[in-house]
């Protein structure tokens, strides 16, 4: 598979966008969420507030909590899910940036009678994110439908917009972990991102593998044969 970050933006069908309309788009997805579906071969992230676990795939594999994870702005979508007995039972999502392909409310289909409270339609919010630590890319999508779960998400979105007006390097990577927080009588687990670096794209296009013009080097000596090199983990320098 393609280490390349331009290959991701491609495969996961992410929209062309100046610095502008990404900050704007960002901006008016994390205000409505204040108070499609992703490509063939995403492990899918999942988060369990009573819990606290963050798992991924049809098998639920822990995510690793220490690895560090590169999110693309462009990734990020919005939508409806559908739960009823205590079940996903419908999903509609989109790019924040096409907004042409949304969903209205009143067009979401009928999937009653409901038994729960808190069955029905809501809206979701999430983005996608690329492993930066393995020999071998792996593309996650997250989205959540909880409160807590869409604050945490708008305020990585709200940041990554003030980067963006700003000038600023605003492609983050970061770390899934959670927190936990008490609200009505009980304690949960929201998720929570916690930013290690904030890159340019260009050097996140250089640390997921994009070629990079430089001039060519000078002809070396040949080196005499040796043992095969094994595979080497990718390695970044931070940024003083």
């Amino acid at each position: 598979m393609s280490t390349s970050l331009t290959a991701y933006v491609k495969g996961g069908n992410l929209p062309s966008l100046d610095r502008d309309a990404m900050a704007q788009a960002l901006l008016q997805a994390s205000s409505k969420e204040s108070s499609g579906s992703a490509g063939e071969g995403v492990e899918y992230v999942s988060f369990s507030g009573k819990t606290g676990a963050i798992t991924y795939g049809r098998d639920r594999d822990d995510l690793d909590q220490s690895e560090v994870f590169l999110m693309e702005p462009r990734s990020a979508f919005t939508g409806w899910i559908c739960w009823k007995d205590n079940k996903p039972v419908a999903r509609h999502q989109w790019s924040i940036y096409q907004k042409q392909l949304a969903v209205a409310e009143e067009d979401l289909e009928d999937k009653g009678p409901y038994t729960r409270k808190q069955d029905g339609w809501q809206t979701l919010l999430g983005f996608g994110f690329i492993s930066t630590e393995s020999d071998e890319t792996v593309q996650y999508s997250f989205s959540t439908n909880s409160v807590s779960g869409k604050n945490s998400v708008t305020d990585l979105f709200d940041e990554i917009a003030k980067r963006t007006i700003n000038g600023e390097p605003n492609f983050p990577l970061f770390r899934f972990t959670k927190e936990r927080f008490h609200a009505q009588g009980e304690w949960n687990w929201k998720p929570k991102f916690d930013i290690d670096e904030w890159l340019t794209e260009a050097e996140a296009a250089e640390l997921m593998g994009a070629e990079v013009e430089a001039p060519a080097p000078e002809p070396e000596p040949e080196p005499e044969p040796g043992p095969e090199a094994k595979p080497q983990r990718r390695t970044r320098t931070r940024r003083t």
